[in-house]
């Protein structure tokens, strides 16, 4: 018996050796793609270093840190970009927790419904920027005919701050309902009916079995959806990009991400862009935080 479990044993640490030599390749992978960029980041945070000129950069300690956070763009940026969360999150949760409400009634047409709800995923954002973009445009868009057809003056969407916020909105939430909508769909369907079923049978209506009995059941995995969603809107870039053209007008709609790459590529201060990244990772890091520890509990 003893010498059976001896046996076992060694092929449990062969087995285990062997697992961790087929997934070492993998993990410097990582590192590489990852870990590097961050520490090379980190550390060019620290020295003045700047694309197009020959002059060799040297260390400056928190120099970039103190400029970004004194600074009025950064606030702005980040302003901003809360702003286009609490956006998104009031159009998206709601319409997609509606949609998925009517997907799971099942009723006639639902799966050509269903299907058409799913081409805005599939797609990439250049794409969708790209469409979206044309279609936003003051004088050829067919929104704004649209409108003129129902007897009001679009606006010019991609002119004016507010206007163009609502633009950026509208798109993310274009291509956002589809995950939300599935994901909220398929706890319905996991949910049990008998709870459902007995408040019916004791009078509750339509409005309060959902708002008393399924919505309290959704409450983990839609809080799980909010933290997914705050973490792509802190890290979206290429719609704002194709659709406002960096961030317009002006700075209109200019989030975090946005002033990272203007402050790099276009104002060529690298080490002041690894800072705001830095200070990005930063405040991403508690939402991811807390989204690991959703995604546990659910």
């Amino acid at each position: 018996m003893t010498s059976g479990t001896q046996r076992s044993n060694d092929i449990d640490r062969q087995t285990r050796r062997m697992a961790e030599l087929l997934v070492t390749p993998s993990w410097l992978l990582i590192v590489v793609i990852f870990a590097v960029p961050i520490l090379v980041a980190f550390y060019l945070s620290f020295r003045n270093e700047t694309l197009g000129t020959f002059v060799p950069g040297h260390f400056i300690g928190l120099q970039n840190y103190t400029t970004a956070l004194t600074d009025a763009r950064f606030w702005e940026s980040i302003g901003t970009t809360c702003l286009l969360i609490v956006m998104g999150l009031v159009v998206q949760i709601p319409l997609g927790v509606a949609l998925a409400l009517l997907i799971e009634k099942n009723l006639p047409g639902t799966q050509i419904f269903r299907t058409a709800l799913m081409v805005p995923m599939l797609l990439t954002p250049v794409a969708v920027g790209l469409i979206w973009r044309f279609m936003f445009d003051a004088d050829l868009g067919i929104i704004n005919w649209a409108l003129g057809i129902l007897g009001v003056q679009g606006p010019n969407w991609l002119g004016a701050r507010w206007p163009a916020l609502l633009a950026v909105t509208i798109v993310d939430s274009w291509q956002s309902i589809p995950f939300i909508m599935l994901t909220i769909l398929a706890a319905l369907i996991g949910l049990s009916k008998g709870p459902a079923e007995a408040a019916a049978i004791d009078g509750a209506n339509t409005f309060q079995i959902f708002f008393y009995v399924t919505l309290p059941s959704l409450q983990k995995i839609i809080l799980l959806i909010v933290m997914i969603r705050i973490i792509d809107s802190l890290k979206m870039f290429d719609l704002i990009f194709i659709v406002t053209s960096k961030g317009g007008p002006g700075t209109a709609t200019q989030t975090l991400g946005m002033l990272v790459y203007n402050t790099g590529f276009g104002f060529f201060q690298t080490s002041r862009a690894a800072a705001l990244g830095v200070l990005m990772v930063i405040l991403v890091s508690p939402i991811y935080w807390l989204w690991r520890r959703a995604a546990r509990e659910q």
